[in-house]
């Protein structure tokens, strides 16, 4: 049985190989650019230019790159599925399903469910991503440009992020700001005979003059008769 199921799906890829109808969308298409989040305040301008959109040539289904990019009549989205993958996932009641009709029908009219948006409608191959696959068979992915067309992506430089909350940091040279001031070394008073010199009220009198008297030291080490 998988074996009959394996050549069936063979003849499904090489009839829808060659049988789907290979669109090319307009330009207004894929240039169409993904919404930007709003900002939290409202007082915040955003400068920054838009960022260029990513278009993956990865299958949603095998995760492999794609080898011929597929989607729905009615999808909207710029991705596109591998059409053999998307084969490949067909279950036996779908090879039945597209094989074995009582009235034979092709295959741009027989409706398939997209795996990407759910969108039910017939299959059709997209000639312009196919032939981006064609030209750059070593990427993975390529950039939309604002016209719309599909290009190698080119790495963006990093812009300086400046930050409003935290304070700066200061080096204190040639800047105008105060820097750290150096902790001061212990001053140590110098031990000269004038600072050893006892003092007594009497030498403050004699300073004054004659006319006081001269004081005696009080001692008050001597506890006191109270």
């Amino acid at each position: 049985m998988e074996k009959y199921k394996c050549e069936k799906k063979a003849q499904i890829k090489a009839k829808y190989t060659s049988e789907l109808p290979r669109v090319s969308k307009p330009l207004s298409f894929y240039q169409r650019m993904g919404s930007q989040a709003p900002s939290l305040d409202a007082s915040i301008q955003v400068v920054d230019p838009p960022k260029p959109r990513s278009l993956t040539f990865k299958c949603p289904l095998s995760l492999k790159r794609q080898t011929i990019p597929a989607r729905t009549a009615n999808c909207q989205h710029l991705e596109t599925f591998d059409l053999l993958s998307f084969v490949d996932a067909f279950s036996l009641m779908g090879v039945l399903r597209v094989l074995h009709r009582g009235d034979p029908v092709p295959p741009h009219s027989i409706p398939h469910t997209c795996p990407i948006c759910s969108t039910k409608a017939p299959l059709y191959i997209d000639s312009y991503i196919l032939s981006s696959l064609t030209l750059h068979p070593d990427l993975m992915s390529v950039t939309v440009s604002p016209s719309g067309h599909l290009t190698p992506p080119t790495p963006t430089p990093d812009h300086p992020c400046v930050d409003l909350t935290s304070p700066p940091l200061h080096t204190g040279q040639d800047t105008g700001t105060s820097s750290p001031l150096p902790t001061p070394d212990l001053v140590s008073i110098p031990t000269t005979q004038a600072a050893r010199r006892r003092f007594s009220f009497g030498d403050l009198g004699c300073r004054l003059g004659r006319r006081y008297q001269r004081l005696s030291a009080v001692d008050l080490t001597v506890a006191s008769p109270c």
